[in-house]
């Protein structure tokens, strides 16, 4: 009888120690926040992005436990379980930066490249249907942490933000015509304005909402603030092991 017990017993406990080993539990504490800089969109080129691609098996966060409740896998901690909280006053009065997303939560990360995503949507909605943020973010491990995100930051260009950059050069041969009273000077300097006027029309205008992707993954120590940087966002991450 013990020698059956023992053998029906031995590979479940090691079936529940290698889950156990596989799938360790972090606390994952993420502040997303906008820059509030109008020229930061033109530091580069976005390509236009009408729709963000859906993630399988993706989970949204859960609502915050109630009293006398113990939090779950994937489930939003209360405030007074987070850690970053001076960090996310200290971005919002800054007057440079906007918080858009700060949570924290418990779940369980593996050895895996393709670990589960967590469904991320923020912000106020825009004129075209999107949110300032949506997208995921996902953990997952081998050596070290690893965090992936996966987000698209939406932004409404101002009207006075669409201007090209030869504004200043106009500006300046204006100032030449008004200057140079000689006809020849003068006639050249007006070919030279419609040339400005010609090549700026043939760049493309800034959409009214301009939408960034940030897929910059991130290999981490545990127990560490992390920040990854973007010219339209920052991310602040800290994982820390149960």
């Amino acid at each position: 009888m013990k020698i059956m017990l023992k053998a029906i017993f031995l590979p479940l406990i090691f079936i529940f120690s290698s889950s156990a080993f596989a799938n360790s539990w972090y606390k994952v504490e993420v502040i997303i926040f906008a820059n509030n800089d109008p020229m930061a969109i033109h530091e580069e080129f976005w390509p236009e992005i009408n729709e963000i691609p859906l993630r399988d098996r993706a989970v949204a966060l859960k609502g915050k436990p109630g009293t006398g409740e113990n939090p779950t896998a994937y489930q939003s901690l209360p405030t007074s379980r987070h850690s970053l909280k001076s960090v996310k006053n200290r971005l919002n009065n800054s007057g440079d930066y906007r918080v858009l997303f700060h949570e924290a939560w418990m779940q369980p990360v593996s050895h895996t490249q393709n670990p589960r995503p967590i469904k991320i949507s923020a912000g106020r909605v825009l004129d075209n249907g999107m949110q300032e943020l949506e997208g995921h973010i996902a953990v997952g491990r081998g050596r070290y942490l690893h965090f992936r995100p996966d987000l698209y930051i939406s932004q409404l260009v101002a009207p006075n933000n669409n201007a090209q950059a030869v504004t200043a050069e106009e500006t300046q041969t204006e100032a030449m015509l008004t200057m140079q009273g000689d006809s020849e000077v003068k006639s050249e300097t007006t070919q030279t304005t419609q040339v400005i006027a010609e090549t700026a029309s043939s760049f493309p205008m800034i959409p009214e909402v301009v939408t960034a992707h940030q897929n910059q993954a991130r290999r981490m120590k545990s127990k560490e603030l992390h920040y990854i940087d973007h010219p339209l966002m920052g991310i602040l991450v800290e994982i820390t092991p149960l």
